[in-house]
Formats: C-alpha cells, structure tokens, sequence
C-alpha cells in the first residue's frame, strides 16, 4: 500500500525571519555594550541640555523685556488734541483685534479738593468709561471716580465708598497703580470722573498687543474736524524707558539661540557617525562573512535610534521644564522652540549612523584591523 504524499511545506517568509533577526542582533549589540549605548546617550542628551537651556533663557529674556514694556505703559499710545477728540469713536478702538484697551480722557480745569487734605488740591480728569482698562483698574462700574492708589492711601478710601470734596460725595468706582517708572507725569496723584458726556475731549489713549503698525491711522480717525492750527494733533507713548518698540516676532525669529536647532542635528550626526565608525572593523568582518549590507544598515540605524531616542526624551522632558518657567499665554510658543532641538539631535544621530555603516568597506578589513 503505497503512503500519501505529505502536503506541501507552506512557504518560509524570508523577510519576516530577518527582520527578526536583525532586531535580535540589535538588542543583543545594545545589552552587551558593543554599541556604547550608556555613552552615546549621556553625551547627546547633555549637548541637547546645554543647547535647550541657552535658546530657553534667550527666549525668557525676551518675553520678560516684552513683558516689563508693556506692563510699564510702552504699549499705550496717546493722540493728543484738545476738544478734538470724540469719546465715542476712540472707546470703538478697543473693539478691534489686538487693541487691550481704548479710553479718552480731558483735563478739568479746576482741582478737586478732598476734605482730608483741603490744603493738598488733587489734579481732576473727565474720562470715558473704558478709560479704566486702559489704567488696569477693572471694576465692572461704569460710573463714580477712579483714584490713584497713592491717594487712596491718603484719604483711607476704599472701592465702593464715597469721599467728601469740594465737589460733594464722590463714589470710588476702583484704584489705579500709576507708578513713576518713567510714564508721562499727571495721572499719579488725581481724581478721574467717568462721564459719558459725548462732547470733545483732549485725549485719545490706546492700548495695543501686540503692536499694530496702523495705530497712528486708527488713533487720527478718532478726532473731530477742525481747522485751529493751535491744536496741531501730537501721537505720543506713554512711557518711553524700555525703548519705542520691542523686537516681537522679528527678534524671537532673529535671536542667535535660533541656530540651536541645527546645531544640535550636526552634533547628532557626529556622534552617529563616531558610534558607528568606532565598529568599522565588526561591519567589515561581518560584511565579509555574508551579511547583507541592507542588514548592517538597519542593525545599526536601530541601535543608533536607541540611544538617540533616550536623548531625545530626556530633552523633551527638560523643554516642558523650561516652558514652564514662561508666563502660561507663552509657554505653547517656547515649548514648540525648544523642542525641536533634541528631535534634530535624534535625527542628526539616526542619520550620522547611517552615513557611517554606508563608509564601511570589505575591502578595508585588513587595514582596519591594522589600526585597530
């Protein structure tokens, strides 16, 4: 009786088998030191530290002096015409986009005397109602009197209570930090009367953030018409000690830290490349007992992404440290900066690897093994 012929053996999937090979050689390379695997990754992640740490101080920099700019007033811009300006039409400034704030405001002619200093007269101001964002003194009341705080220290008045003057009872609606820090001189010890009166004021102030290029244009379509030439139409800033302007988006793309991100990419490619080359004779030898140079290329490229990928979480790690030291509204901005240095160190390294198992030759086994 003759047997039955055995089924056919399914075919071997070639491709599967090396791949899991060369996944074994990798680990094993890793587990045993061959690749330095501790040295490469300590050295890549700090060059990746020192570069995150000096592009993260720039930036703060930068942002702590658009911070100390705009908190001193440099941001508030002011078109000066007397009786010219229309209330109405400078609050609508704070409706556009990037405009903080927007208020007007005009000098009263006659002071205001509080009936705990009576000798001490206290400079007065009409001002519109959004006049107060633009001071920062945010109450929610549209009405009474906005004071500064030095004088609210002065006459012992809190928001919400009434102080007795020439005038009668005044309602302190809020206070107001006018520092002398180098902003125009006047507001820091007076009295500010919201109104609604519609008629002309002197004083249009705008608030802006970032800076608009066309505030000049948008502050002169505030005035009324008129012809005096005694009231020639002034834009000034209201404190010029931190400088006129700040870099913004210019300066953080101009700062020399930028060049942080491609040099960490060259100094990943030189440690890839060095990891690698230091093996020049094992990829020799093994080239030259068979191995397919597809397979060392990814054996290696593997390796190398190991210890890049090690680096490069340790720099991620360190970038959310140093957004989290960046006012909250920029710490999306510093993080997206500074985290692309060590993704480019890891791919610098990934590719350095790569370049060197390339330069490997069977032909120079003996050589190698002459310097080694």
């Amino acid at each position: 009786m003759q047997c039955p012929a055995r089924p056919p053996a399914p075919p071997r999937r070639k491709g599967a088998i090396r791949l899991g090979a060369i996944l074994r050689e990798a680990a094993r390379d890793i587990a045993t030191g061959t690749t330095r695997f501790a040295g490469f990754s300590i050295l890549l992640a700090i060059a990746i530290s020192g570069l995150i740490s000096a592009d993260g101080i720039a930036i703060a920099r930068q942002i702590a002096e658009a911070e100390d700019f705009r908190e001193a007033g440099g941001s508030t811009q002011i078109l000066t015409a007397e009786g010219r300006i229309d209330p109405a039409q400078c609050e609508r400034l704070g409706d556009l986009p990037d405009v903080v704030a927007s208020g007007a405001l005009r000098s009263d002619a006659d002071k205001v005397r509080v009936s705990v200093l009576p000798n001490a007269p206290v400079p007065s101001f009409e001002v519109s109602p959004g006049f107060a964002d633009v001071l920062s003194a945010r109450s929610g009341n549209r009405s009474g009197t906005l004071i500064s705080r030095d004088l609210a220290l002065d006459v012992g008045a809190q928001v919400g209570e009434s102080i007795a003057t020439d005038r009668g009872s005044m309602t302190v609606a809020s206070t107001f930090a006018y520092p002398s820090d180098g902003r125009r001189p006047g507001l820091g010890y007076a009295v500010l009367s919201i109104t609604a009166d519609p008629s002309g004021f002197d004083e249009c102030w705008v608030t802006a953030w970032p800076q608009l290029t066309n505030l000049r244009a948008l502050l002169f379509g505030t005035m009324t018409p008129g012809s005096d030439p005694a009231s020639k139409p002034q834009i000034s800033q209201l404190n010029t000690s931190h400088g006129l302007s700040v870099a913004g988006e210019a300066g953080f793309l101009g700062r020399l830290t930028r060049a942080a991100v491609p040099v960490a990419a060259m100094v990943g490619v030189g440690l890839g490349f060095v990891s690698v080359r230091l093996r020049r004779l094992q990829l020799a030898s093994a080239l030259h007992a068979g191995v397919r140079r597809v397979d060392l290329i990814s054996t290696q490229l593997l390796q190398a992404l190991a210890w890049a990928s090690s680096a490069a979480v340790i720099g991620l790690a360190l970038a959310g440290v140093t957004a989290s030291f960046v006012p909250g509204e920029d710490q999306g901005a510093v993080f997206d900066a500074v985290s692309g240095i060590p993704l480019a160190a890891a791919v610098g390294a990934v590719g350095g690897a790569f370049v060197a198992t390339l330069s490997a030759r069977e032909k120079q086994l003996y050589r190698y093994f002459a310097e080694r």
